[in-house]
This record gives structure tokens, C-alpha cells and sequence, in this order.
């Protein structure tokens, strides 16, 4: 009998154009030799993998891939956002969905793409996780950053930030909150203390620099302080990462993107997991892009791979 912990797990190459093809083959070649058991079925470029492999002289018949689902489209390593980039992510992640759909694998975890090459081929997606959220018919997977020490789970991640100020309402927050608590208190088995930032400076100022903590971010703090959360806030994210990184607070609810990325990458760049929520699926990814400046040269750090496949492995247990 086939349980979800006999299935493989499966790897996206994201943009083969980028270093997900790089530090898939550190990563997969890492874990051989380490001789831990685990299989993998890999979708991407194999062409793209075959070149990293040769250039960081790994042996690219690795024993830990069962099966190589190749897009072999005509590429040009010319390390820049392309149509052919584009393509091959596309159609990789539309595999890996279907797979998982079809009980093939237990987990997906995403090396990264260029949003403007999606675009470029012609997929209006802001992502992996909106084009993910699409193939599993959900209307909005949220995005948390996970590391050893804090989470980092974001009402709005990929909008303008004019729109994003405008989504921030008392509802959403609650949703998004209630979605990190309960992934939380899966994975760790403990109730997670949780943190608000706030929107404008100094979190308002008591509604000097702004009504949103007032008017949205307090009741909806108030309310789920009721429903027995372990939460407080709103607070200037200026001191609430500070404090995070001081281990006072499990996960921090941030209001937008940057918000959330910019002290995540600061202190954690290459220790971060992307990881989607409010999904019936478990992906993971790293936490960088395509690094196309990089990609091909053997500089591309495999460390994030690594721990993407860890939680992963973490959320299955779980």
C-alpha cells in the first residue's frame, strides 16, 4: 500500500535561465551524499540541469531522482528574463500541480521564477503562489517566510502598495491570522505567540499618522484576543522585528510585502522558506529569485533548497 511517506517529493527547476537549476544539483547531490533516503521526481530544463551539473562537476545521473519530467525547449543561456524562461516555469508548476492532484507526490518545492518572464509567455500570474492558487481553485494563498527563530505571514504580498494600504481591513487580518495560528500550532505543537505590525509610522501614533491601526488592525487584535490568541499589536514594525529576532514572538503578521521581506532577507537571506498557505497542497521554496547575474558562475548557495525541503518534509509530518 502507497502512503504519502513512500511518495517522492517533487522539485521544480524554476527559470532554467536562473540558478534553480544550480542549486537543485547542490542540493540533490548534498543530500546523496549525505545518504539520506529520500527520492524526488524533478520537472524543468534538463538541458539547464545538465549544464549546472557539468559546470559544478556533480554527476548528473543522481540516484535520488526516480524520474526527469524534461521541457526541452530551445534555450540561449543568456541569464535574462525570456519568453523560453517563462515557458518552461509555466508549464514545470502545471505539472508539479498535476502530480500532486494525482497523489504523485506529497509535497512541491519551487526553485525561483521571473514574474516578467511569466508575463513575457504570455501567463498574467503575479508568481508561484497566485499561478499555484489558480490550479487548485484558490482565490488567494498567502505567503508566509519561515526561519529557526520567527515566521513571517503577510496580509497582501505581490500588490501595488497603494492597494495593498486599501486591503487592509479588519476581516482580512483576522482571515490571514487565524490561517498562520493554526499552521503554527500544527508544525510546533505549541501555541504561538503572535505579532501585529502595524501600517503607517509608529504604528499611527494613536491616529496622528493614520486611522488603519484604529479603524481595522486593533479590533481585529481585540477579537482574536477574545477568541483566546496568544496576540498582541498593532505595533511599529521598526521594533517588532527587533523583538521577533529576541525570540519574544513565534510569527509576525505583516501588512505587505516589504514589510515583511525586507528585515526576513536582512537577517535570514539564505535561512528563509517561502511557504504557501490557506492551500490543500504543501509547497515550499526558497526565498531569493533568479539571480540571473549569478546564475551558472558556481556562486548560488544551495542552503535555502536545502531548508525548503525540510519544512516540507516538517509540514508532511505534521
Amino acid at each position: 500500500m502507497t502512503t504519502i511517506n513512500n511518495l517522492p517529493l517533487c522539485i521544480t527547476l524554476g527559470d532554467p535561465l536562473g540558478i534553480g537549476p544550480e542549486i537543485t544539483a547542490r542540493t540533490l547531490n548534498f543530500l546523496q551524499k549525505k545518504k539520506i533516503n529520500l527520492s524526488f521526481i524533478v520537472i524543468g530544463s534538463k538541458k539547464a540541469f545538465f549544464k549546472a551539473c557539468e559546470n559544478l562537476a556533480i554527476n548528473n545521473e543522481l540516484m535520488n531522482i526516480i524520474e526527469f519530467i524534461d521541457y526541452n525547449e530551445k534555450i540561449e543561456f543568456l541569464n535574462r528574463p525570456s519568453i523560453v524562461g517563462g515557458s518552461i516555469s509555466y508549464n514545470s508548476i502545471c505539472k508539479a500541480a498535476e502530480l500532486y492532484q494525482n497523489k504523485i507526490v506529497k509535497a512541491i518545492i519551487t526553485a525561483p521564477i521571473s514574474k516578467e518572464s511569466l508575463h513575457l509567455a504570455g501567463h498574467k500570474f503575479d508568481g508561484h503562489t497566485g499561478l499555484l492558487g489558480s490550479l487548485f481553485n484558490i482565490e488567494e494563498p498567502y505567503l508566509m517566510l519561515a526561519n529557526k527563530i520567527f515566521s513571517t505571514l503577510h496580509v497582501t504580498c505581490h500588490k501595488s502598495l497603494l492597494e495593498a494600504i486599501k486591503l487592509i481591513k479588519k476581516e482580512k487580518i483576522i482571515e490571514v491570522t487565524n490561517i498562520g495560528h493554526e499552521h503554527m500550532l500544527k508544525v510546533n505543537k505549541t501555541e504561538p505567540r503572535i505579532a501585529v505590525c502595524g501600517l503607517n509610522p509608529h504604528a499611527g501614533e494613536n491616529g496622528i499618522f493614520g486611522s488603519e491601526e484604529i479603524n481595522e488592525i486593533l479590533p481585529a487584535v481585540e477579537l482574536l484576543k477574545k477568541k483566546g490568541l496568544n496576540i498582541v499589536g498593532p505595533i511599529s514594525p521598526d521594533i517588532i522585528f527587533r523583538e521577533a529576532v529576541k525570540k519574544k514572538f513565534d510569527l509576525v503578521i505583516a501588512n505587505y510585502h516589504d514589510q515583511g521581506h525586507i528585515p526576513v532577507k536582512l537577517l535570514y537571506f539564505d535561512q528563509s522558506v517561502n511557504v504557501t498557505l490557506g492551500v490543500p497542497f504543501i509547497r515550499t521554496s526558497v526565498d531569493h529569485g533568479t539571480a540571473y547575474d549569478i546564475a551558472y558562475k558556481n556562486i548560488a548557495k544551495a542552503r535555502n533548497m536545502v531548508a525548503a525541503i525540510i519544512y516540507a518534509l516538517k509540514m508532511i509530518k505534521n
